[in-house]
């Protein structure tokens, strides 16, 4: 595979925030000393920029906040550019938020040059957005829906598809580069087990303190109607969930116990080539764009929650209809996409599955 991140650059540029010469464009780019984004990418995301004619601001910034802490440089920038462009986990947190301000509001998965270069990235945007569209025409028609998996998982829910016909569906509220997940279905009818494994990790919406709980075993996390109702592994293990959940929601004043709604990769070209238990913060920006990621978001009664439950290599039905095999996304084979994928001049999509999990 060609590995081009000024490619990877124009798409975003043009496709994803849909910038045009004249206009401008701010960069807001997280300092790399925090171990999450790189500082080469707004450079060539800014240099691409410039040939096209659009001009360019980066503003620096430091670890992420929510919607009451953006710094007033950003502010200035999403009410007087054109468009802003989020190479730092602030976008992250406000990815649910109605955020202020004219400008287009574009996050960026996109942590480094190696993913800007690679295949999640260098397959044109507006293809992958078309391809995304197509899923949420199933997806959005989904009155009933089941996830199982080897460990043991089988929790099953359905969806208000008048409600989402309506537009009422949670949905994010900025542009993600490269494509993703789609939008969340809801759990609140949800009742199963879900097994959990590797660790408990952090949504990414609000910061506390020891965001982690790893799994040396699975656990299986118990679900009727929409909330937590038991865990079953090593009560050891048990004991320091809960805990955790209890503190998390005492320290963000929420309800913990809620199971909010769950979604899936649908980028196979996402990958990440490094153990991801070395950064799991990091790990997560990247692998829950691949299809063999999908995750439920927990603790809070909105999305994405705090406590994000990871599962890997899921079977997935939506009524009737198998959408994923044991991490493949089946609609990614079938005849919608592959129709996209003629009409666009490519032969086929990268599939990686290489997402640093063992």
């Amino acid at each position: 595979m060609e590995f081009n991140p000024r490619a990877g650059a124009k798409s975003l540029i043009e496709d994803a925030i849909g910038a045009r010469s004249g206009e401008t464009l701010a960069i807001v780019a997280e300092d790399p000393r925090l171990g999450i984004y790189d500082a080469m990418v707004p450079e060539c995301v800014a240099e691409v920029a410039s040939t096209l004619g659009i001009t360019t601001k980066i503003i620096p910034v430091g670890d992420h906040a929510g919607l009451e802490n953006v710094p007033s440089d950003v502010s200035i920038a999403l009410d007087q550019f054109d468009h802003v462009l989020f190479h730092s986990r602030l976008g992250d947190t406000l990815r649910f938020s109605d955020i202020p301000g004219q400008a287009s509001k574009t996050m960026s998965y996109a942590l480094d040059l190696s993913i800007l270069g690679g295949p999640s990235c260098t397959v044109p945007h507006r293809v992958m957005e078309e391809i995304r569209a197509a899923y949420d025409k199933v997806a959005d028609t989904a009155e009933t829906w089941r996830i199982t998996c080897a460990n043991g998982t089988d929790i099953s829910g359905t969806q208000d598809i008048a409600r989402v016909a309506r537009g009422e569906a949670e949905d994010f509220t900025v542009t993600r580069y490269p494509v993703c997940a789609p939008r969340p279905l809801p759990c609140d009818t949800a009742n199963g087990v879900v097994a959990l494994t590797h660790w408990l990790m952090a949504s990414g919406n609000q910061q506390y303190q020891d965001d982690v709980v790893l799994l040396p075993e699975p656990v299986l996390g118990h679900v009727e109607n929409g909330r937590i109702a038991g865990f079953d592994g090593p009560a050891d293990l048990v004991a320091r969930i809960e805990q955790h959940y209890t503190r998390v929601g005492d320290t963000l004043n929420l309800d913990p116990w809620i199971v909010h709604s769950w979604h899936a990769g649908i980028n196979p070209g996402c990958s990440y080539p490094i153990n991801g238990a070395h950064n799991i913060e990091r790990w997560g920006k990247v692998a829950f764009a691949n299809p063999r990621y999908l995750h439920f978001h927990t603790c809070g009664g909105y999305a994405p929650g705090e406590i994000a439950w990871s599962m890997f290599d899921a079977d997935v039905t939506f009524g009737d209809k198998s959408m994923w095999k044991k991490g493949e996304l089946l609609f990614l084979n079938g005849p919608e996409v592959r129709e996209i994928l003629a009409r666009n001049g490519l032969e086929m999509l990268a599939f990686m599955r290489d997402i640093g999990i063992d």
